[in-house]
């Protein structure tokens, strides 16, 4: 097709140059047209060429090798299991093969609870997802033919069922189990569930699971000791039948504070893994309960879902009443006023009475002229219309910290039309965007009093936001933990301190250990230039660990994970400013890792079947499957390039040069 329009390009221009210096015409012919009429020639087929652009395939071929792709378990159970040299020896001989590394293109990882290239082998990670370490090398490599290797002890302690992961038609998988896989008799307690919480001199509910793998008939004792107490005895009696019993009764908090016990099963007489025999776990005591009283007289499912995320938080209590119905502002620490109007009289009368802190929510349709006038921080203006705006997080605001919510995104509510003026001075949660449009009036925010803490939100249709919590992340916990920490703020009256630190009394081993902490300035704004450490010290061994905090949005965070369990006592300490906090908290001993008794083989075996599943020492048989896997050849893949007959520069160079000696020898001869 190109050389068709070359040709042709070729006429056009010679049909040009010949009508224009008179071939075609009547005008009398002289020698030195013909040179005129070549340059002419080429400078339009030139300028044709430049349009036409003549391209030409060029096809190459390359040798296109197979992909290995080692995937080492790089998790504790694997050294308890005392299997980290075979694995080293195996890793070692596999990757040093000559006929491997001429043959395939080998990419190595180690995983745990993520996927990382390997670069050292520590055997230190709480937990190990098999899972991952199947499905994410066909996802990263999905377009080549690929053998997965996976060297494991078959223990998976997080994330999906590997038994149960697909294999694409583009990848063959090699499982290698190292550890013993001998089933040997154990005892186990697999689960607790007791609730985080409890109140003063109640009882509270605690289930445990204890499995059994074994054979023959035993009979052991279930106790939950705290300190040398011992709070609860139960014996069971477990054999090839009988493989689990469920311990369920309730226990009675009497003291304040955090109450940490240890569940045990006594073990068999020749059990091999013991530490899988007992488990700690805590309840945090309190000795009184939020109470929040919604008050509202609109039937709104605004008012149901605020009922269910204040109450997410097992120490808070709701109570929804109408106007109407009698209520005593003075029983609850904080009331929350859903669609204001002339019916809430009393209650604003008992709120100036009782100095109480509030939470006014407009709701569907509030009587904004009643809320101007019983209030001196802000004005709204009154209009009957109201616009669907959705909420633009303030990155500034410091009164509560928000750094692990997301609201992008989240669906529109309603909001009254009018602007809104402040009297003081008030901290922005959510401004509204409208449409496209990001406007600085608020939909949330809170303001102090005196002594008194207010927030006010401007929507009707929060339940669209819980909503959104659910299908963005598959529970509410986004919008619960922001309603939560709103109700936290206005229910207590403690004085606003320029150093507030966040923490729980209690974590368990396996988990992160997060602990955030505010710093504002001396105008109460969030300050990000301070320099934050916290000094931890263990009760038991005196050890004193320090470690820096690190600016996390809004806020500082400092991760803790991987201390040791125990009790701790800690300071946070502001440099250059005389700004400290103290607590403590406790870390419950728990290692998921050191559950396993044996090596497991059963989910790979499900997985790949029995004929594929090798064991640790067997590289030499691994490298033969791999030698003769059909999918795992060589193979030539062509690559077609079309390239630029000609470099349109040059071309445009050649085009200008025509020209100027076609001017110049024209000029010469008179003809200009």
């Amino acid at each position: 097709m190109t050389v068709i329009l070359m040709i042709i390009a070729a006429v056009v221009a010679a049909l040009i140059a010949l009508f224009q210096y008179g071939y075609i015409s009547n005008t009398k012919n002289t020698k030195k047209k013909p040179w005129f009429a070549l340059l002419r020639f080429l400078t339009v087929f030139c300028i044709l060429l430049l349009f036409i652009a003549p391209r030409f395939d060029s096809k190459t071929y390359e040798s296109l090798l197979p992909q290995l792709i080692v995937m080492v378990d790089d998790s504790k159970s694997v050294e308890y299991l005392g299997a980290k040299n075979a694995i080293k020896n195996d890793l070692d001989l596999l990757l040093e093969n000559k006929d491997v590394k001429s043959k395939f293109d080998i990419q190595v990882f180690q995983f745990s609870e993520n996927i990382k290239p390997l670069d050292s082998l520590g055997f230190n990670k709480g937990d190990s997802d098999l899972g991952k370490a199947i499905t994410q090398p066909q996802e990263l490599f999905k377009n080549r033919n690929k053998a997965i290797v996976v060297l494991t002890d078959g223990n998976q302690t997080t994330g999906n069922s590997y038994g149960y992961s697909k294999i694409d038609n583009k990848t063959s998988l090699y499982p290698i189990i190292y550890g013993d896989t001998t089933q040997y008799a154990d005892l186990q307690i697999t689960n607790i569930n007791v609730n985080r919480y409890s109140y003063l001199d109640n009882e509270f509910p605690v289930e445990v699971f204890i499995s059994y793998q074994g054979t023959e008939n035993a009979t052991r004792n279930f106790t939950i000791n705290q300190g040398n107490k011992t709070l609860y005895k139960e014996s069971f009696t477990f054999d090839a039948l009988r493989r689990s019993a469920i311990a369920s009764f309730n226990l009675t908090s009497t003291s304040v504070g955090t109450q940490s016990m240890v569940a045990t099963i006594a073990p068999l007489s020749r059990e091999k893994n013991t530490k899988n025999n007992y488990r700690s776990f805590a309840v945090e005591v309190i000795d009184q309960q939020t109470n929040v009283l919604i008050l509202s007289d609109v039937m709104h499912p605004d008012i149901g879902d605020l009922k269910k995320a204040i109450e997410s938080n097992q120490q808070r209590k709701v109570t929804i009443k109408n106007t109407s119905q009698p209520y005593d502002l003075n029983e609850y620490n904080l009331v929350v006023m859903y669609g204001v109007g002339s019916a809430f009289a009393k209650a604003y009368s008992q709120k100036a009475l009782l100095n109480k802190n509030t939470w006014v929510i407009t709701g569907p349709d509030p009587d904004l002229s009643y809320l101007n006038t019983n209030n001196k921080a802000f004005q709204i203006e009154t209009d009957n219309e109201y616009d669907d705006a959705q909420p633009i997080l303030n990155d500034s605001y410091a009164t509560f910290n928000l750094d692990q919510l997301d609201f992008e995104d989240y669906p529109p509510v309603s909001v009254p039309f009018g602007d809104i003026k402040f009297n003081t001075n008030v901290d922005v949660l959510f401004y509204k965007q409208i449409g496209s449009i990001a406007t600085t009036q608020p939909i949330w925010f809170t303001y102090e009093n005196g002594e008194s803490k207010h927030a006010v939100t401007l929507a009707s249709g929060l339940w669209r936001w819980r909503a959104q919590s659910f299908l963005s992340n598959k529970d509410f916990k986004n919008f619960d933990d922001l309603v939560s920490s709103q109700v936290q703020y206005l229910a207590s009256n403690k004085k606003r301190n320029r150093l507030e630190v966040t923490y729980e009394t209690f974590y368990y081993q396996n988990k992160t250990i997060v602990i955030n902490a505010q710093y504002l300035d001396k105008n109460y704004e969030f300050e990000d230039n301070g320099i934050l450490n916290i000094v931890l010290k263990n009760k038991e061994t005196e050890e004193r660990i320090t470690r820096p905090f690190v600016l996390n949005g809004n806020s500082y965070s400092v991760d803790l994970s991987g201390l040791n369990a125990g009790d701790y006592l800690f300071t946070v300490k502001v440099e250059n400013d005389e700004l400290s906090r103290s607590g403590s908290f406790s870390i419950l001993e728990y290692d998921i890792e050191k559950q396993q008794v044996n090596a497991n083989d059963a989910g790979m075996k499900k997985l790949v079947g029995t004929s594929n599943v090798m064991y640790q020492g067997q590289v030499n048989e691994l490298i033969n499957k791999l030698n003769t896997d059909p999918l795992l050849q060589t193979i030539e893949r062509a690559t077609i390039k079309q390239s630029s007959l000609i470099d349109w520069q040059y071309l445009l160079g050649i085009i200008l040069l025509l020209l100027g000696l076609e001017w110049f020898l024209r000029k010469y001869n008179g003809l200009v």
